[in-house]
């Protein structure tokens, strides 16, 4: 089945997760896609994969404005939030597994101790 043929199967947004190339970005637009993720799914699949820092600029640049970009991978602090937007992530930047530390290190207080710290970084 081909992508466009999924897009338009359902009337949900339809967001690809996994994009670490120009072309693939570029595939995403033509496919009608909502919504691209810019991912290397944390690293963990190939151990020469490049960080999303280091694709997301071109990336960004060959697709902004036409679909939404979000970011996930290597964004742990406030700090990293601010450089994806600036790069040209303005929608979204995807957090998780600092959270899930925070959680095992601290419970709830934790997690509320880790946004406040992200919140602090970001103002």
């Amino acid at each position: 089945m081909r992508l466009e043929n999924w897009v338009e199967s359902t009337r949900l947004p339809f967001i690809i997760k996994g994009i670490m190339t120009v072309d693939d970005a570029l595939m995403a637009v033509e496919s009608g896609a909502s919504a691209i993720i810019v991912s290397n799914h944390g690293g963990r699949v190939l151990d020469y994969t490049p960080g999303t820092c280091e694709v997301l600029p071109d990336i960004a640049k060959s697709v902004k404005g036409k679909i939404t970009i979000l970011v996930d991978g290597g964004v742990r602090t406030g700090v990293d939030v601010v450089k994806d937007a600036w790069i040209g992530v303005l929608i979204a930047v995807l957090m998780g597994r600092p959270f899930v530390t925070a959680s095992f290190g601290g419970g709830l207080d934790g997690v509320e101790f880790f946004i406040e710290k992200v919140r602090n970084e970001l103002l």
